[in-house]
């Protein structure tokens, strides 16, 4: 079964996302400030719409990259005892991150001899 679109590219999603808010959020600022647009008092709502893109892309590219960083640090385990200890947080990390991760999961399980 495959991973939701979300997961599989949550991180390219994330940063268009934050790239089209603040891209969102300069239009409704030369708007309201009648720099270069006049929307005829869309801007304001442009910029809350882009500050909230902004929120939630900003953040969902930081706990994807998270995730990343735990990843690579649980893999790094030399000792067959402390990657059969971290075995369970590996793999729920590797479910929340794209299809590429579980199978790094797999090479690595069955390079230390883990079923």
């Amino acid at each position: 079964m495959s991973k939701p679109v979300t997961v599989e590219w949550g991180l390219e999603i994330s940063a268009v996302m934050t790239v089209s808010a603040v891209v969102l959020l300069l239009i409704g600022l030369s708007d309201v400030l009648e720099w270069w647009f006049d929307l005829g008092g869309w801007g304001f709502y442009l910029g809350a719409v882009g500050i909230l893109l902004l929120i939630v892309g900003v953040i969902w590219f930081a706990s994807i990259l998270n995730r990343i960083k735990r990843f690579k640090v649980l893999m790094l385990e030399k000792s067959k005892a402390a990657f059969v200890r971290s075995l369970d947080d590996l793999e729920y990390t590797a479910w929340r991150l794209p299809s590429k991760y579980d199978s790094m999961v797999m090479e690595k399980k069955r390079e230390m001899g883990v079923r």
